[in-house]
């Protein structure tokens, strides 16, 4: 159920000065920014490929985010100061709402090997209501499709994923939870990377990989925890 006239999608990106903390026992800082912005970038071109999806928006830090937005062919929203990622989505939903969107759906700037038929089946699945893609790592959820996009509240953190479901029976809306595996590869420790790698990405974070030398040296890593 999607007309991609109505159907917008919502990237939420940390400014990549400061992303990826918990990498930071494997990477420096300039490093975990760099992976950051190829990310997002991969994700943002699966989004703006899918025929299904009419707008694509990010959601960030002003001028920063606002400045990737517009490279890679994005709209923005800026984050209220001071609110958290849920306040922030909540304004955004309701933002994008009066804008005309009917479906929202808000998957994070980590998910690098997400493609247009992954995000095409996703979408297909959703029928209205809330459709939930969980982190299988904490219960939280690492992507969620909303019919309105202001059916409820967000409440995006560790176990989340029932939350929104409460949520969402509190609310009266169907939901269901779907777990495409291609929602489950974000990028938060230095065990993800090495996963990563041995995946063989491609697309902006792929080739951030060959040319920085982390694809060799994470690879070499899940080789050797292996044996």
């Amino acid at each position: 159920m999607s007309d991609n006239t109505t159907t917008w999608a919502l990237v939420p990106i940390k400014n990549f000065t400061r992303a990826k903390s918990r990498l930071s026992a494997a990477l420096n800082a300039e490093q975990c920014a760099q992976l950051a912005t190829c990310m997002a970038a991969d994700v943002t071109t699966a989004l703006r490929n899918c025929t299904k999806i009419g707008h694509v928006v990010c959601l960030g830090e002003d001028p920063l985010i606002r400045a990737f937005s517009a490279e890679h062919g994005c709209e923005f929203i800026a984050e209220l100061e001071g609110a958290g990622l849920s306040a922030n989505l909540d304004h955004a939903a309701r933002q994008l709402e009066s804008n005309g969107a009917q479906t929202l759906l808000i998957i994070p700037g980590d998910l690098p090997t997400i493609t247009t038929t992954d995000l095409d089946t996703l979408l297909k699945e959703h029928s209205g209501g809330l459709t939930i893609c969980p982190a299988d790592r904490d219960g939280g959820t690492n992507a969620l499709v909303i019919s309105p996009p202001t059916g409820i509240g967000f409440l995006f953190g560790e176990q989340s994923c029932e939350r929104h479901v409460q949520a969402a029976q509190a609310a009266g809306l169907n939901h269901r939870i779907i777990c495409p595996a291609a929602f489950q590869c974000d990028i938060d420790r230095p065990t993800d990377l090495a996963q990563l790698c041995n995946i063989n990405p491609t697309g902006h974070t792929g080739r951030y990989l060959d040319r920085s030398g982390l694809r060799g040296a994470f690879s070499q890593l899940l080789l050797a925890a292996r044996t």
